[in-house]
């Protein structure tokens, strides 16, 4: 099988023996397997997700890990930890944005048949119902994670490449992660007007603390590994010192495809020798070795000040009244030097958030659920839909809100 799996399944892992399948599900390219496996010794499991290009963890893929860690719940008297690993990939996308736009545009078209029928606003509302249930879902996702968390090990292996959306959430849903060199985490969807709901912001205020979550969340910056490391987001950081596969330019686009998936799959499993072991000692070594930092202290992304200003400077429309609707390659420089806007309904939503947040008091639990009730809401906006298209056809987003 193409993808990381291949790896997991052969014998090239000094120490790892592979036993059987304990799950298994696939939809055309994608899959994902959950494999039951001995490390020097150690009973355990490895759970790959694969989705090419991107890596989108669409609803399917999503409905598969929750009835993949269903079975890891029912053999949870046979292991001793779980490793949740993926492809090293440049790009881990979050949702499906067109089948959302989708979504959004029938939703939206019944809810004005139903207003000029006078329907009630408890029953318009329903219709916004979709978006809820997907953000349910991946709660549910974490539930069932940190669940597992209590009985076993759980590591999240995060892979070459930037991760976006859900893509980022899942690993962070783990105890310990351990990462590629290369990898980053980015929540941006602030940039589309709503905000991480699978748990994201919560599990970043329990492993780094306020400081970082308001920069990432209201800020999408991007956050490189070793960043991610210095405010113990990131347990372990594995340096791997080659690039990713370029695809060649010929004039044989078959031949140039059929080289490039080659080359992606020697770079998968380079670097899955790797990346694998690393995971898989952090899994069954003494929890005092496994790095950890305090993030009581004063490292933190950026300071507070400095992140307050930017988010008041690229939340306001009006500050990109000049460049609305360009495509953003034809405004790189003004996009430079603003930043890319914020949905000012999102930063709304997550100051309100944060103004509920108390260190000394923190529920991790309770605020996932005020999360997940938070980034429902924005799905009613009507900028949200202005976001979506601006994300697809990457021009600036015009995010005043119009009420002809």
């Amino acid at each position: 099988m193409n993808g990381p799996l291949r790896l997991i399944r052969s014998e090239e892992i000094p120490g790892l023996k592979n036993l059987d399948a304990l799950f298994e599900w696939a939809e055309g390219r994608a899959y994902l397997a959950i494999d039951r496996v001995v490390f020097n010794g150690n009973p355990g499991a490895i759970l790959c997700y694969y989705n090419p290009p991107v890596h989108q963890v669409g609803t399917p893929g999503l409905l598969a890990y929750l009835e993949g860690l269903d079975a890891v719940i029912d053999s949870l008297d046979e292991i001793r930890f779980i490793v949740l690993s993926g492809a090293n990939d440049p790009v881990h996308s979050g949702g499906d944005i067109k089948e959302s736009l989708n979504k959004l545009r029938e939703t939206l078209k019944a809810k004005e048949q139903m207003e000029r029928e006078g329907a009630s606003k408890r029953e318009i509302d329903r219709l916004f119902s979709w978006g809820e249930e997907r953000i349910r879902k991946g709660v549910d996702l974490y539930r069932k994670i940190r669940s597992i968390s209590r009985e076993i090990r759980v590591i999240g292996l995060c892979g070459g490449g930037t991760r976006y959306g859900g893509s980022a959430e899942i690993p962070l849903m783990c105890d310990y992660l351990v990462a590629d060199s290369r990898s980053g985490i980015c929540f941006s969807e602030v940039l589309i007007g709503i905000i991480p709901g699978w748990a994201g912001i919560a599990r970043v205020l329990t492993k780094a603390g306020l400081p970082d979550g308001e920069c990432m969340s209201k800020t999408a910056r991007e956050v490189k590994s070793n960043d991610l490391k210095r405010v113990g987001i990131y347990n372990e950081v594995v340096n791997v010192p080659y690039p990713f596969p370029k695809r060649k330019r010929t004039d044989n686009p078959d031949s140039d495809k059929r080289q490039y998936l080659e080359a992606l799959q020697h770079h998968e499993d380079l670097t899955g020798r790797i990346l694998l072991p690393r995971a898989l000692h952090v899994a069954t070594c003494p929890v005092s070795e496994i790095p950890k930092r305090d993030h009581a202290g004063t490292n933190v992304l950026a300071p507070k000040e400095d992140v307050d200003l930017e988010v008041q400077r690229r939340s306001n429309p009006d500050n990109y009244s000049h460049i609305w609707g360009k495509p953003l390659g034809e405004v790189r420089g003004e996009i430079d030097k603003l930043g890319r806007p914020l949905a000012p309904q999102s930063i709304e939503a997550l100051n309100e958030l944060f103004d509920s947040y108390e260190e000394s008091e923190f529920n991790e639990g309770l605020f996932v659920e005020q999360e997940m009730e938070a980034d429902a809401r924005l799905y009613r906006d009507p900028r949200f839909m202005e976001g979506l298209t601006a994300m697809l056809e990457q021009r600036v987003p015009d995010f005043r809100l119009h009420t002809d």
